[in-house]
C-alpha cells in the first residue's frame, strides 16, 4: 500500500457523511456502510472482502449469534474484521452483519478511525470478537465442547500474524477445521504460531511470560 493510499483511507469524513447513533445515554458519531464503501472504492476500485470461514454448502459461516468474521483486502493488504448482526428480520441481520464487518475491518485500515477512537473514549467497545461458536471436533486430545475463544486470545492471534493471515488458514487446514476456533483450538494455534512464525518476522510480537488466558 502506498503512503498516499493510506493517507486517503485515514482522511476525516465530511460532516455531511457523519451520522449519530444513541447508545448508552449518549449520541455517538458514525459513518454508514455505504459511505465506508464509497471511501474504499475511491482508494481502491478493486477492493474485496470474503468470509473467514465457509459452511458445508460453501456459504459464509455465521456464528451462533449471527455474527460474521471476514477478510477485507484493500490495495493488496488483507485484514480481519468481525460484524455483529442487526435487525429482527433474518435477511436484515445477515446484511447488518456483513455491513458491520466491512466497517470494522475498514477501521483497521484507518477508515473513520477518529470516530471509533471517540467511541472508545466514551467507554463503548467496538464489536466484540468473543462471538465464536464451539468447534465440533477434537484437536490433539483437547476437549470437544469448550467455550468460544476469548477476546484476549483473538487479540493475541491477530497481533502475532499481522497481515499474514495465511498462518491461521494453514493451521485450520492442518487440523481439518472448517468452523471458527474455540478456546482449546485457539490455545493450540498460539503455541503453533510461536514455532511457525520466523523469528525475524516483524509481526512476531509475543508477550513475555506467555498469554494470561481468562
Amino acid at each position: 500500500m502506498k503512503p498516499e493510499q493510506s493517507d486517503a483511507l485515514l482522511a476525516p469524513f465530511p460532516k455531511s457523511q457523519i451520522q449519530q447513533l444513541p447508545k448508552g445515554g449518549i449520541r455517538l458519531d458514525y459513518v454508514s456502510h455505504g459511505n465506508v464503501t464509497r471511501r474504499l472504492l475511491e482508494v481502491d476500485p478493486d477492493w474485496n472482502w470474503e468470509p473467514l470461514s465457509f459452511d458445508d454448502q460453501g456459504l459464509p459461516l455465521f456464528d451462533e449469534r449471527g455474527g460474521l468474521w471476514i477478510k477485507l483486502t484493500v490495495c493488496g493488504v488483507t485484514r480481519i474484521g468481525y460484524g455483529e448482526p442487526q435487525g429482527s428480520d433474518t435477511y436484515d441481520r445477515i446484511k447488518g452483519a456483513i455491513g458491520n464487518a466491512i466497517r470494522v475491518a475498514a477501521m483497521r485500515f484507518g477508515v473513520a478511525l477518529d470516530l471509533w477512537a471517540k467511541d472508545l473514549d466514551h467507554g463503548i467497545p467496538e464489536a466484540s470478537p468473543d462471538y465464536q461458536p464451539a468447534a465440533k471436533r477434537q484437536v490433539s486430545g483437547l476437549p470437544l465442547q469448550t467455550p468460544s475463544m476469548t477476546k484476549k486470545q483473538s487479540d493475541l492471534i491477530l497481533k502475532m500474524v499481522g497481515p499474514n493471515i495465511h498462518y491461521i488458514e494453514d493451521f485450520k487446514k492442518k487440523h481439518n477445521i472448517t468452523t471458527t476456533l474455540n478456546v482449546a483450538q485457539a490455545s493450540e494455534l498460539i503455541e503453533w504460531l510461536k514455532e511457525s512464525i520466523p523469528k525475524n518476522d516483524p509481526w512476531k510480537d509475543i508477550p513475555k511470560g506467555g498469554l494470561d488466558e481468562e
